[in-house]
Parts: structure tokens; sequence; C-alpha cells
């Protein structure tokens, strides 16, 4: 019985023993589970660039966005750059961009003497040549052969987005489709960064290119949401960038470009409702604007065809070239700072009056246009060459406004200089613009007799002969005619009444 008892008591005290070390175990796996966590970076910039390797000689293996979680794997004898783990592989990050998070005293020194760093995809075209993003973004090398430019923060949108341009860009790419997968390299079984959706007012800087194994192409963009990764092209709209010059898309259903102002062309393409073009040049009557198409062709059309495009991220910012941030490959990862604002909107007066006087031309003696109340906006389309008055456009068309009476925003120095002596806006009363003396006759026809002679001047016409040869003004002499030909036509002239 003793012996039963015996035993009894030695199996409980047995079993106790056991249950205890359990618990002391499982406590001490705990710890050492806490202990040895995995730290991460936190990207504390707009952008940054994730590197094949431990300085900005590196390719760049991914573009990820502020506030991405990044695990640990390593650091560089350096103690600067980190090797992290990535959805595309493993990565280098600059610790200057980054805010550590966790204990980083078990993290193994990686010798980096013979290091090799390899892209995500091995093929060339492939891989992502994105250079230097924001505000460090991960160091600013120079760019790979097969990218398109390097890229900067220019400032932010109405959403509180990056608003990310590449240097001297002249295209962008907008979603032609409700949605579509932007993948890690070329190819739709590429890994996904994540789904992106149509958004008419959004679009993105274009910074590589390539094909898949189908032969179909693809386009590298910068993302707010997943930083740079892969789109294929057939969904995608391209669109002409407005970062550097003023984009204009034609409102008249077609119209011919021609060689000069008012002529025609046997060469130049013929252009349809909604197509885009940079703005080159205003001619000197103020009719006609030369644009240059996406492919390089350049021609003039009626101003009255197109109008100023707005509504696109970078519309409007008209930065200069020459402020554009360089990387600087000395700078041990630092990548470059982001272009000060410019105006994220386009060029803009403020009425800062009462009531102001929109002219017909760039001086006070040129009738009025319209009258409109203080704190009118107004997008500016040049100024004249004594840099006092803007050409602007509202819903009375186009008119000018003294810089003396309205608050300029924007980047003036981008803004045209229309170098002409007589520029005249669109007018709802259409007018004869008198460059020199001419005769004044009582009816359509030379054979009449003259009324009298009339000095350079704004004249509105009342009326035209049917084959619009000749038209009526109305003087301070009273009514006559003059030749069409001798004089500058503005507004409709097809409300007029006909005579003869």
């Amino acid at each position: 019985m003793k012996l039963a008892s015996k035993a009894i008591f030695s199996a409980i005290l047995l079993a106790f023993v056991l249950i205890f070390s359990t618990g002391v175990a499982t406590a001490s796996d705990a710890e050492q589970q806490v202990q040895f966590s995995t730290p991460i970076m936190v990207v504390n910039t707009s952008f940054l660039n994730i590197r094949t390797g431990p300085a900005v000689k590196y390719e760049v293996l991914l573009t990820v966005v502020g506030g991405t979680q990044l695990p640990v794997l390593g650091v560089a004898g350096d103690g600067v750059w980190y090797q992290v783990s990535t959805v595309v592989g493993v990565g280098w990050v600059n610790s200057e961009f980054v805010i550590p998070r966790g204990s980083f005293s078990n993290i193994p020194v990686i010798d980096t003497t013979n290091i090799i760093a390899t892209l995500p995809i091995a093929a060339g075209p492939a891989a992502v040549g994105l250079v230097t993003t924001g505000q460090g973004g991960g160091g600013g090398a120079p760019a790979a052969a097969n990218t398109v430019g390097g890229t900067f923060v220019a400032g932010t949108d109405a959403n509180g987005n990056p608003i990310v341009v590449a240097a001297n860009e002249r295209f962008r790419a907008a979603l032609a489709v409700p949605a579509v997968e932007q993948r890690t390299a070329p190819g739709d079984s590429s890994p996904s960064l994540g789904t992106l959706f149509s958004d008419e007012g959004t679009d993105y800087p274009i910074v590589n290119r390539g094909r898949d194994s189908g032969n179909i192409e693809w386009l590298a963009v910068v993302t707010p949401q997943f930083g740079t990764g892969w789109l294929d092209t057939p969904k995608l709209q391209i669109r002409l960038s407005g970062a550097f010059r003023t984009v204009m898309v034609v409102n008249a259903d077609t119209i011919g470009m021609g060689d000069g102002p008012g002529t025609g062309s046997s060469t130049l393409p013929i252009i349809t409702r909604g197509t885009e073009g940079f703005l080159v040049d205003i001619s000197k009557d103020g009719r006609f604007i030369q644009i240059e198409l996406g492919g390089g062709e350049r021609g003039w059309i009626p101003f009255d065809s197109a109008q100023v495009r707005q509504g696109t991220p970078t519309d409007g910012l008209q930065l200069d070239p020459n402020t554009i941030p360089v990387a600087d490959p000395g700078s041990g990862g630092g990548g470059v700072a982001p272009v000060p604002s410019m105006g994220l909107s386009v060029p803009r007066v403020i009425i800062n009056t009462g009531y102001l006087n929109v002219r017909s031309g760039p001086g006070a003696q040129y009738s009025t246009v319209a009258t409109l109340g203080g704190g009118t906006e107004l997008p500016v389309l040049g100024v004249a060459k004594d840099q006092v008055w803007y050409l602007v456009q509202g819903s009375f068309g186009r008119g000018w406004l003294n810089n003396e009476f309205v608050i300029f925003r924007g980047v003036y120095e981008n803004v045209p200089v229309i170098n002409t002596d007589i520029v005249v806006g669109q007018l709802s009363q259409p007018l004869a613009v008198v460059s020199a003396p001419l005769t004044l006759y009582a009816a359509p026809g030379t054979n009449f007799g003259a009324v009298g002679t009339i000095n350079p001047a704004e004249l509105p016409i009342v009326a035209r002969t049917a084959d619009g040869t000749w038209v009526q003004v109305n003087t301070p002499s009273g009514f006559g005619w003059l030749l069409a030909s001798q004089v500058i036509l503005r507004g409709d002239l097809s409300l007029l009444p006909i005579v003869g």
C-alpha cells in the first residue's frame, strides 16, 4: 500500500514538474520570439528607391511610397544601407530616408565586398528604370541606359497626392479602362502591386517601356498608390504633359492645320475634336495659334478652334527646365530635394477691384469685351510685350486685362509673350481693325462716292455684303463701307445682316 502511495505521489510530482517545465519553456520561447521579431524600416519620404545593391550606383529594384513597411534582413558594413524584403525580392535602402522600428541588435552584418546585384527581371527592357523620386528617393544615381529620365515631386494635387513629373517629359499615361493591375514587371503573370481605378483627372509619368513574351508593349509608370510598376499599353490613353508647356485641346469637329496663320497645307494632318497640342506661338493679330502635335508636326489653327486644357495633374505647372533638380551620385544615396511649388494650377489672374473691363486689345484705347466683378478668376494665355496686359480667356471669349488690377497666380516666367503691336480679343460685337488710313465709301463699291478718310481705329461692323467683300462700319462721322481685305476682321460676321 505504501509502495502504491509512493508511486502515485511520484507520478503526481513528475506531472507537476513537466507542466511547470513546459510553462517555463513556453514563456522563454515567447520572450525569444519577441526579442528576435523582424525589425522593419518605415519609408519616411514621398517616394523611395529600393536598389539592388548598397549604393546609388546600383539599379533601382522598386520604388515605394511613403509609409511602406519593409522587413529588415541585414545591414551593410557602413551602417548606412539596409537589406530589406520587398514584393519583388531582396533590395537595399538608405537609412537616411526611413524610420527604424524594432530591435536591430541581432541583425546580421552582410559582407558586400563581392555583392552582385540583380534585377527582378533579367531582360534589360523589363528593368524598372526610375532614377530619382521625391525627397531622397533612395539615391540619385545616373539613369540606366534603358530609362526615360529621372523623376521628381513637383507638388501635390487637390487630393493631397504627390504630382510626380519626369524630367522634360512629353507624354503621360492615363487609364483607358475602368481598372487595371499595376505589376512588378511586364506581363500578366508578373506579381500585382495592386489595382488602379480610372479617374478622368489622373495620369502618371512614364519612366520606362518594355515588352512581354507575347510582344505586347508595357509602360512603367509611377503611381501614388504603389510606386513604380508596369501597365500594358492597350489599356492606357497616352496624352501630352502640361508640366513644361501649355496644352491646347481642339474644340472644333474637324480642322486643317496650316503652314502659316490663315493658310492651308498639303502635308499637315486634319485634326479632330479632342486632339491635343502644345502651344508654340500666337500670331501677331491674335487670330491664330501654332501648335505642336504629339508626333512633332507643327501647324497653325484658328485660336477659336482650341482652348487651354485643364483638369489633369500637370496642367498649369509650367516648370522651368533649368530648375529641375539634378541627381548627385556623390551624395551617398540622398537623392534630390523636391522642386519648390511653382503653381499647381493653370496660370490665372484674380480680379482685385470691384469691377474690371476686359478689353479687345492690350490697351485702354481698345473696346470693352466684358465687365467682370472682383474675385473673378481667369486663365492666362499670354502677356503683351509691355508686360502690362494679360491675354485671358472666359465665357466672353478672349480679352486683355491690366496687371495693375489683378493678382497673378502661377509661373509668370513661362507665360508666352505675344510680340505684336495690334492684338485684339474675340468679341461678341464684330469689329473692323483699321491699321492705316482708308477711304470710307457711301455704299459697297469704289464707284460710289467717298464719305471721307478713316484713320487707324477699331470700328463696329453693322452689316456686310453677301460675298463678304465689303463691310459696313459705324464711325464717328456716320456709317460707311470699307473693303474687307483692307481691314482686320474680329468677331462672328455670320450673325451680321447682309446688304446688297
